[in-house]
């Protein structure tokens, strides 16, 4: 079971049907969110590769990049369907309502997840997401997770097919456009990590950090 990428790390008061229910849920994110994981290591070493200006090597670390983000799509997608056909999101929904007292409290942890340096979010980006909730719930919020990782792949897989031939120019531009995509959407994938996992228990969160942020 994944230690920070899954929805619940342990349930105690929960029967062991509930239990069952998060863990088919989680072990697909866990593998889904090991190649996303691994795709961005990939991008990041690409950057090493145009340094040294090595476009072969570097061509292949897009194309090993676009491979890993497909896998991790097939595991996130999984999860969804999973989640949708077993009813898991009215089941999660509401032990976020019931820890926030009545109200996923998803505003108060990713403050106190920001204290922390836990996550790296502005005002307009917890309000975005915690709307995001209070409409419709992990599943909107992990849907949109879905929709735009989808968004990405189809335009990191346009320039794999091409990279090998791709002039100086694109690769000065797709380079950091690419970086700087991946990083959103990790971002955003780690917000909603702290949020199902730590928004059941949000004293956890509480005095964890460094305060480095706060120090700047």
């Amino acid at each position: 079971m994944s230690r920070v990428c899954n929805k619940a790390p342990s349930l105690p008061d929960g029967s062991v049907a509930e239990q069952s229910l998060y863990e088919r849920v989680d072990g697909p994110i866990a593998t889904g969110s090991a190649h996303f994981m691994r795709a961005g290591s990939e991008l990041h070493l690409m950057h090493s590769d145009l340094e040294l200006n090595d476009v072969r090597q570097a061509a292949l670390r897009v194309r090993c990049a676009a491979a890993a983000v497909r896998a991790a799509l097939v595991e996130y997608r999984t999860s969804h369907r999973i989640a949708q056909e077993l009813g898991f999101y009215p089941v999660h929904d509401e032990r976020l309502r019931a820890a926030g007292g009545g109200t996923a409290p998803v505003r108060a942890t990713l403050d106190a997840a920001r204290e922390s340096d836990l996550v790296q979010l502005d005002d307009v980006d917890v309000e975005t997401i915690a709307l995001r909730y209070e409409a419709g719930g992990d599943e909107a919020a992990y849907g949109h997770f879905v929709t735009e990782l989808t968004g990405f792949s189809t335009e990191l897989d346009g320039f794999a097919e091409r990279a090998d031939e791709a002039p100086a120019a694109d690769w000065q531009r797709l380079a950091w456009q690419f970086l700087t995509a991946f990083d959103r959407i990790r971002i955003y994938g780690q917000t909603l990590a702290v949020i199902n996992i730590l928004g059941m228990t949000p004293a956890a969160v509480v005095g964890t950090g460094n305060g480095r942020s706060n120090e700047i």
